[in-house]
């Protein structure tokens, strides 16, 4: 069994406490950790909420190929978590167990959590129905800000489209989505525009 420990040297610290991402994306829980001197890390490990404290997130099933730890037996946390899924949107805390110079074990779990939240793109082309000459506008809407400001591009019918404002004309008139530069796989679903000639 381990002893209880308190006082300020023992500490986890989260750069975010509630990030956003996209499904289907990426994640990075950076994390930093502190004990005191005489302590040497004997395990460290992440899980989540709904699991017990002793139960290492990388032995989840639903976790499998798709987390790394970026940090180390030291003093760094951070966590990655890859191809997010919608059940990953959960709270997320952060374990370490020592031992001392005396051969004494320890363990300190993190205080705080991180809850992640996880949305999806939706393209919104307003109005949907112009006349030739009419002023068109193209937004991305997303629940949350994910944390990473990832680029948002757009395309009509699989053709990159420059401009989110523009007069319409009989050319523009198709099925627009938004996506993220670089991971087009992580896109909305087609919204249509109809431009009708005078």
């Amino acid at each position: 069994w381990f002893n209880c420990v308190s006082g300020s040297n023992w500490k986890v610290t989260f750069n975010d406490t509630a990030p956003c991402a996209l499904r289907g994306s990426s994640v990075v829980f950076a994390c930093s950790y502190a004990y005191p001197s005489d302590q040497t890390i004997t395990n460290s490990f992440w899980y989540f909420s709904s699991q017990r404290k002793n139960n290492d997130l990388f032995l989840a099933q639903e976790y499998r190929g798709r987390v790394e730890y970026l940090g180390n037996k030291d003093n760094n946390c951070t966590l990655k978590i890859n191809n997010l899924i919608s059940s990953d949107a959960t709270q997320y805390h952060f374990r370490f167990e020592t031992v001392n110079k005396g051969g004494k074990t320890n363990a300190w779990s993190s205080k705080t959590w991180v809850s992640l939240s996880l949305t999806g793109l939706t393209a919104k082309v307003q109005p949907a129905t112009v006349r030739a000459g009419e002023r068109v506008t193209l937004t991305c809407v997303t629940t949350c800000t994910p944390s990473d400001h990832p680029t948002i591009v757009w395309s009509r019918d699989g053709h990159s489209v420059s401009n989110t404002e523009f007069l319409a004309s009989s050319e523009d008139s198709g099925r627009y989505r938004c996506a993220v530069q670089g991971q087009e796989n992580l896109n909305s679903a087609p919204m249509s525009l109809d431009v009708k000639c005078e």
